[in-house]
């Protein structure tokens, strides 16, 4: 089944009741809760992730694998790629426990970043990104 399925991972602005979840040009299979490794920052209107130790929080977004060629093509205009995101696949963790690998877009210019820019772990260790009022 891995084959014929295909998994984005959203952190930021493309998760569900965020500003740009209106851009996934597919329907997904499912959309379901996952976690994978990194550092994310904040970056103002939208955040920015880079390979870390963090736990960070986002959804997995399943396609048939016949549909990922058009979502990364839109995706690709939405995360301005290859000039502020590239594309990386990433070990990512379902809520469940269900190990699935899935392409994320990382942020492009991580000598920009700044240890003020960086989202810490919430209590629970995890890290969320939350838009801003």
């Amino acid at each position: 089944m891995a084959h014929e399925i295909s998994a984005m991972f959203a952190y930021g602005t493309l998760k569900r009741g965020e500003e740009r979840e209106k851009f996934w040009p597919a329907r997904p299979l499912t959309v379901v809760t996952a976690f994978t490794t990194g550092r994310l920052y904040e970056l103002g209107e939208y955040p920015g992730l880079i390979r870390g130790e963090d736990r960070v929080q986002g959804e997995l977004w399943i396609f048939k694998h016949r549909d990922i060629t058009r979502v990364i093509e839109a995706l690709d205009v939405v995360e301005d790629y290859p000039r502020l995101y590239l594309r990386e696949e990433f070990a990512c963790e379902t809520f469940d426990g269900q190990s699935i690998a899935a392409t994320a877009y990382v942020y492009a210019q991580p000598e920009k970043l700044t240890d003020a820019m960086r989202i810490l772990p919430n209590d629970e260790g995890i890290v969320v990104w939350k838009a801003q009022p």
